[in-house]
């Protein structure tokens, strides 16, 4: 089996993405950006009347896309197309949001078009959501990044896919909001996140307190559990700190203090990745300077 399968998606949507409600697992959303790479990587020109496919997709919220089977079938690692029925139907039942800001909800997966890939036509159309698929764009992010959608779908703890797609996003010079803290962009970087703010840093609108997240994902006092050697697999280690702080009378949990580095393999992939970038013309690294504007929702 392959040690990973890589689709390059924007830090946009891997900044903002939250899941909201429902039963999506890491195959699940390795199962999405299998649908959605291919289409995220294209120039979208505008027709004769100025108008594009993004325009389209965020007011109707559907986007057709292309999907090829041997595509869906590398970046999950499964055998066989009937093995995706069942992540496609647990995909299509969970909701997500932008940022958590905005109430507004997404299904990542709509169904398809006529009928699913198959061996006699291993090329369908899919619908997905037109208002994410917009985010998930490459053209015209400088900095996209890179994400092992094989090494996802091996993911232990369904909070694991959300963290990393974050951890990537920082590491690529993602903006965070105002209120949190955070180093410069580069192989390791150091984000703070307020404690009200977590399900919005961590992208999940169920974990919302750090008793959840210790036992669900960082492990006792989040000093390491499943989370953590989900993304080791991948080449992101993290070092989870909870902060305290004074309020009022009393010592409480203020902060998440996260610490995200490249292990070194993880580093040599990402400059393989960014010299082929600056061959084809595009943007080599994040600046050291500062870092992007917020991304949407926040």
């Amino acid at each position: 089996m392959p040690a990973s399968h890589v689709i390059r998606i924007s830090r946009r949507v891997c900044a903002s993405l939250c899941l909201a409600d429902g039963p999506a697992t890491p195959l699940d959303m390795a199962l999405w950006l299998a649908v959605v790479g291919d289409m995220a990587a294209i120039v979208d020109e505008p027709d004769e009347d100025g108008i594009t496919m993004l325009d389209g997709w965020a007011v109707s919220d559907a986007a057709a896309v292309w999907c090829h089977r041997d595509t869906l079938l590398a970046a999950t690692g499964q055998p066989r197309l009937s093995d995706l029925a069942r992540p496609f139907d647990r995909l299509g039942r969970t909701e997500f949001t932008l940022g958590l800001t905005n109430p507004r909800r997404f299904r990542l997966w709509r169904g398809w078009e006529f009928d699913a890939p198959s061996r006699l036509e291993p090329t369908a159309v899919g619908i997905v959501s037109g208002m994410v698929m917009t985010q998930t764009m490459i053209h015209g992010d400088p900095f996209p990044v890179a994400v092992d959608a094989l090494g996802m779908a091996r993911f232990r703890s369904r909070w694991s896919p959300l963290v990393y797609m974050r951890c990537l996003a920082w590491l690529a010079g993602a903006g965070t909001a105002k209120s949190w803290q955070r180093s410069r962009p580069g192989d390791t970087v150091v984000v703070t996140i307020p404690v009200d703010a977590l399900h919005r840093g961590l992208g999940s609108g169920t974990l919302t307190w750090p008793g959840d997240w210790n036992a669900r994902a960082f492990g006792r006092g989040g000093r390491g559990g499943p989370v953590h050697e989900d993304l080791e697999s991948v080449g992101i280690r993290l070092k989870t700190e909870w902060v305290q702080g004074r309020v009022g009378l009393y010592m409480q949990t203020t902060g998440l203090r996260m610490t995200v580095s490249r292990l070194k393999v993880a580093r040599d992939q990402h400059k393989a990745t960014l010299n082929a970038m600056a061959a084809q013309g595009g943007s080599a690294r994040p600046r050291k300077g500062g870092v992007a504007q917020a991304p949407i929702g926040f």
